[in-house]
């Protein structure tokens, strides 16, 4: 700010404030505290800051600096691979939905702001998935907000809303299989294939096929991420199910449910003579043989992810 004031527009600071979610750069009241604590995440302080600006009655700026804040290569904030950073997304459901009505909007267009900035920073690509479906649950208030609606930069983000994002289900022949990658996600459910009716042409084949084959079927079902062996992962995988189906070099296929990709490899299965990972290398090898109509296949090396 250009001057010292006793008096800041909170809506101003809240929506137009660089920092006015840091804990830091602030002196507070000792009865601001006998409301709010903060909870064991990262991100604490945008947990609670805002919505704790939008609860005061007088906010002051002093222009001197008191407080130095250093930034080291070890910080948490900076270490995009550590999955505590999700916490990033429960931070920003929280400050909306604690905002005091009067200042809704204002906190609501910071919110906005603030995941668009996120969104633009090459760290929290490896999030882009949960962006997408954190957008998708806010977009209902975003377009209730007036500030967010007259502004066509932060408009945008309900574009995000529409993109496709895989569903948060693992699906495997072993629990372990999907261990390193539930550590690198939130909220995934692992689904373990039971037996079912089989097509005739399969019930006198081998239990590797029939096992295949009920992969393949669950999939098609419920969709979510296909895990065919034990893959350890160094980082968040969000930029991996963000967008349409995939398939990663290491075996991996992730799908919406009801997937044309997955009806003509069940198919291929009960007929050919192919097993599941033959299959899936064929797709690597000639993907535009498999695309149905308007359905794409995007081909993912994943060796990025990977310890």
């Amino acid at each position: 700010m250009p001057d010292a004031t006793d008096h800041v527009a909170i809506a101003t600071y809240l929506k137009y404030g660089l920092n006015n979610a840091y804990s830091g750069n602030k002196l507070y009241a000792r009865s601001c505290w006998q409301k709010y604590r903060y909870q064991r995440m990262v991100y604490e302080d945008l947990d609670i800051l805002l919505d704790m600006l939008s609860c005061c009655e007088r906010v002051a700026y002093v222009q001197q600096p008191f407080y130095n804040y250093y930034k080291h290569a070890g910080s948490t904030t900076l270490d995009y691979t550590n999955p505590r950073l999700f916490d990033i997304m429960t931070a920003y459901q929280d400050a909306i939905e604690h905002a005091k009505v009067t200042y809704q909007d204002a906190v609501t267009y910071c919110v906005a702001k603030r995941i668009l900035i996120n969104l633009a920073t090459p760290g929290f690509a490896d999030y882009l998935a949960e962006f997408i479906e954190l957008i998708r649950q806010l977009r209902p208030t975003f377009e209730a907000s007036p500030s967010i609606m007259s502004d066509p930069a932060i408009k945008k983000i309900c574009d995000y809303a529409g993109q496709l994002t895989l569903p948060r289900r693992f699906i495997c022949e072993r629990e372990d299989w999907a261990q390193s990658w539930h550590q690198y996600s939130r909220n995934f459910k692992t689904i373990i294939p039971v037996a079912k009716a089989l097509p005739a042409d399969l019930r006198q084949r081998s239990n590797h096929f029939k096992l295949d084959y009920w992969l393949l079927k669950t999939l098609f079902e419920q969709g979510g991420l296909l895990i065919l062996g034990t893959v350890k992962l160094h980082r968040p995988f969000g930029r991996l199910r963000a967008g349409g189906d995939v398939l990663a070099f290491e075996g991996e296929i992730g799908v919406q449910p009801r997937s044309p990709l997955i009806s003509e490899l069940l198919q291929q299965l009960i007929v050919g003579s192919e097993s599941l990972t033959e299959l899936l290398t064929m797709v690597k090898a000639q993907p535009e043989r498999w695309s149905a109509g308007t359905h794409k296949i995007r081909l993912v090396d994943i060796k990025d992810w990977l310890q």
